[in-house]
């Protein structure tokens, strides 16, 4: 049962956590680590929302995105094992087509490189723990004009627990991610008509500071039934408090500000339907209307349900899945309210070896 059911829930990572409505993307998914023997997995996903105002007639083209990610896996013995995972953790892709903030724009990337060590107690339980590389760089453009920054790599640690029991697909695991502070450096200019009180055409070099959130990750599955399984995620992001400041000749200025922390919640159950093929389906929900009065998430909560399915063969696993994402309303800035949905797809290969 362990081999099958542990894949079920395959057919969604790839578009589990991509439409989120603040800046997380990747959710810093480690499930590769779990996979039996040496394993590689490839993830794309592709986002589309579409947030709008009504009040006003307000358009915010929250752009259309993709995202990557790669996972290897090599088990040295039956105890300690090791993965290599590289994703896009955090993104923005926001622009300000009409209204008060009309011109103004978000867009925002991010790269990270995790190496876990896992040691296999005995009993079930197991720890892991090991480093990760991160990277950031952006542009923003507002009334204080346009940011355009990157910071060196930077680096974090992560450590958990988990516990398994193989004749249920019984698994719980639990991850610590650790914050990280960005130095970053670029320059502050002022656009055209972007100020009137501000000097235009003018370009200065500018410095800063931004810190990405430690956060908890909770992942678990269960078999309820012969070739079915209960799945699903929490995770808890410390947003709380984070704020994009920088320091150029033209000012200090505050380009972006956080005031609450963000969970989100996902709850899924898959089913075998043979040999080669599974389905599963998923539910969602983010409080998102926490990330507080910033430019970079127009959103507000969100609620979303996801379908997919897993194509096993040999040692090939092929994954798809499709997601719709509805976020209630929020009002940015002390500007307008805005609403939407979005629409998500995505696959993932793994290849055991």
């Amino acid at each position: 049962m362990k081999r099958q059911t542990l894949t079920i829930a395959a057919a969604l990572t790839a578009v589990a956590t991509s439409a989120q409505a603040g800046i997380d993307r990747s959710g810093q998914d480690i499930g590769v680590l779990f996979e039996e023997g040496n394993y590689f997995k490839f993830s794309f996903a592709n986002v589309s929302p579409d947030i709008t105002s009504e009040a006003a007639g307000v358009t915010t083209s929250a752009s259309d995105f993709s995202t990557f990610s790669f996972g290897y896996k090599q088990q040295f013995n039956d105890k300690l094992s090791f993965a290599l995972i590289w994703d896009q953790p955090y993104g923005a892709d926001i622009d300000y087509i009409d209204g008060p903030a009309a011109g103004g724009f978000a867009h925002i990337d991010s790269t990270q490189i995790t190496g876990i060590l896992r040691y296999e107690m005995g009993n079930g339980f197991s720890v892991h723990g090991g480093a990760f590389a991160q990277k950031i760089s952006g542009q923003v453009l507002t009334g204080s004009g346009l940011l355009d920054a990157s910071g060196d790599t930077e680096w974090g640690g992560v450590a958990g627990v988990a516990y398994e029991r193989p004749d249920i697909a019984l698994r719980v695991a639990l991850t610590y991610f650790s914050g990280i502070d960005h130095e970053l450096t670029g320059t502050h200019s002022i656009p055209p008509g972007v100020n009137p009180l501000l000097p235009a055409g003018l370009t200065t070099p500018a410095t800063g500071t931004v810190s990405m959130p430690e956060a908890f990750n909770l992942d678990f599955q269960t078999g309820i039934a012969q070739d079915t399984l209960l799945f699903g995620s929490i995770r808890h992001a410390k947003y709380e408090g984070i704020s994009l400041d920088t320091v150029s000749p033209l000012g200090a200025v505050n380009w972006v500000n956080f005031v609450d922390d963000v969970t989100s919640y996902e709850l899924g159950i898959g089913r075998k339907l043979n040999d080669n093929w599974s389905v599963a389906l998923m539910l969602g929900y983010e409080d998102g209307a926490d990330t507080g009065d910033t430019f970079l998430a127009p959103a507000g909560a969100s609620r979303s349900i996801g379908l997919g399915a897993t194509y096993t063969h040999e040692n090939i696993k092929i994954s798809g899945g499709v997601r719709y994402t509805k976020f209630s309303e929020k009002t940015v800035l002390g500007l307008v309210p805005f609403e939407g949905d979005a629409i998500s797809a995505g696959v993932s290969i793994g290849i055991g070896f």
